[in-house]
């Protein structure tokens, strides 16, 4: 059943339910992409993501629980949709230098999902002075900020390698 919808608060609790199914959705299709990967640096670079999308997940825990609140188990469509796009790329015939190109530009459509819905959320928490929640989704934006860099990084020389089949 669709919650009440009366003020920002409540917008807030969805943006921050959305964020939680996300990470959750996020953290299984990077463990399924990283099997994928041949690319030591990538593999690694996946590794760490899936690290510290745990703590994510923990730090929205954490806010949930400071508002008294539970996630509430809707599923996010939008990083669902993005999840399928790389799974629909997996499925391709393609040699590893290409297949890794294209996991690249998958995982970083999910991180720059991310990083609106943690940019949105963390305006929510400034209006609603919520100093920890914002502290929080700051810390987490900054990350999300990070990963995107470390991919278009990595991806400059993979997809180099792409390009010659």
């Amino acid at each position: 059943m669709p919650m009440q919808m009366q003020d920002l608060q409540d917008l807030f609790v969805m943006k921050l339910n959305d964020i939680y199914d996300a990470e959750q959705q996020g953290l299984q299709a990077m463990q399924q992409l990283s099997q994928r990967v041949q690319s030591p640096e990538l593999k690694q670079g996946f590794q760490q993501h899936i690290e510290q999308s745990q703590q994510q997940v923990s730090r929205l825990e954490q806010i949930f629980q400071q508002m008294g609140q539970q996630p509430n188990g809707e599923k996010n469509l939008g990083i669902q949709g993005l999840i399928q796009e790389s799974q629909k790329l997996l499925s391709q015939d393609a040699s590893p230098e290409v297949l890794e190109a294209g996991i690249i530009a998958c995982q970083q459509a999910m991180e720059h999902y991310e990083m609106a819905a943690y940019g949105t959320a963390r305006t929510y928490a400034q209006l609603l002075n919520n100093d920890q929640a914002v502290q929080l989704l700051e810390q987490t934006l900054d990350e999300e900020k990070q990963n995107d860099e470390k991919l278009t990084q990595v991806a400059e020389k993979i997809n180099v390698q792409a390009m010659q089949g």
